[in-house]
């Protein structure tokens, strides 16, 4: 049997990119040994695409986002309790009229319709807090929710929104200190850049000078409110940039991974969270093939700007393509865009100590 080249070249293609698939496959379906541990590297499994999570104060509860369906529907919110990693849905409380600072917000969103995505926690000093949801279901839009945290778990009550300009579509949010919010936009309208955008009450979206990055992504805001530290994906770069004013000059750090989320530790540092791999891998493992992609953390020091990657791991069955990462007593809990599960790490097993 006679084999072209050409064939023999397609013949070998082919080879190594089934073995390419199915070193990646399967990934992040929430099944298998770490979804049975309780110690140890281990999963909560169960939940599905848990793409943001934040600790509600020092509560015994976590909540996530769940972004839904392929359609950007059918998604919501989690509550995961701390002590026994059990976790329920939470149903939002949707028939309060929006309150006065929203007051351009259409209405409450549609349940069946619901996509969280980023999220923001905005403390109080009785317990409470305000809760900032990125949502793409129905709407391009930030749901604002009051929540109220019990030994049930935590009840959201929404109580306004913020609606995006058009042909927007956000990514993270962060809550300012003059009760204002920032938003990323990966790729603004006839753009390969994107932006921070900022929306105060009683006024519009502006956007802030000096973050058009490519593929803007997670955000967070000093404590004092005069900086802003965003992702940029594309170039694996975390930036600080100045805000309102601020004469701070810019700074950025490289990282060895394409960053995500950004969350704070305990000590002030920065938790990134992203993805080791080419972005050619992402693309097609997270929104075609459903492949496997690894997931990488690292610990940014504010003062300094300094990063190191303090943990590493590839895609398994059980969970893929980390996002956001959050220090839970002596755990790091670690979230996903594309897994039924979150991903729970002992401190001990970081590469270097976190607190």
């Amino acid at each position: 049997m006679r084999i072209t080249a050409l064939g023999l070249l397609s013949l070998l293609g082919f080879a190594a990119a089934f073995a390419l698939y199915w070193k990646l496959w399967p990934a992040g379906r929430g099944v298998g040994g770490e979804c049975e541990l309780t110690r140890g590297v281990h999963a909560v499994c169960g939940l599905n695409k848990p793409e943001d999570l934040l600790r509600l104060g020092d509560s015994d509860w976590v909540v996530t986002g769940n972004m839904g369906n392929d359609d950007w529907a059918a998604g919501g919110f989690h509550a995961v309790r701390i002590g026994d990693e059990s976790f329920h849905a939470i149903t939002p409380e949707l028939s309060r009229p929006a309150a006065p600072t929203y007051r351009d917000c259409p209405g409450a969103p549609d349940p069946k319709l619901l996509s969280a995505h980023g999220l923001a926690l905005r403390p109080s000093a009785n317990g409470e807090h305000t809760l900032y949801a990125v949502n793409h279901g129905g709407r391009e839009s930030i749901e604002v929710f009051d929540v109220r945290v019990s030994a049930e778990g935590p009840a959201l009550t929404w109580t306004g929104c913020v609606v995006l300009p058009a042909e927007h579509e956000a990514n993270s949010v962060a809550a300012l200190p003059d009760g204002g919010l920032v938003v990323t936009i990966p790729h603004l309208p006839s753009s390969s850049q994107g932006a921070v955008l900022r929306w105060v009450p009683g006024g519009g979206w502006t956007e802030v000078p000096g973050t058009r990055f490519q593929l803007d992504n997670g955000i967070l805001v000093s404590p004092d409110g005069t900086r802003l530290y965003v992702n940029e994906y594309m170039s694996s770069t975390v930036h600080e940039v100045p805000l309102g004013g601020a004469t701070t000059p810019p700074r950025s750090v490289h990282l060895g991974f394409h960053p995500d989320n950004l969350r704070f530790a305990p000590d002030g540092s920065l938790l990134a969270t992203g993805h080791p791999n080419s972005i050619a891998i992402v693309g097609l493992c997270g929104f075609a093939l459903g492949c496997g992609i690894g997931t990488a953390v690292a610990r940014i020091d504010p003062a300094t700007l300094q990063a190191a990657t303090i943990f590493e791991r590839g895609a398994n069955e059980t969970f893929s393509a980390g996002t956001s990462a959050i220090v839970v007593g002596d755990e790091l809990w670690i979230g996903s865009f594309v897994s039924r599960a979150l991903l729970i790490v002992p401190l001990s097993e970081l590469k270097q100590p976190l607190l």
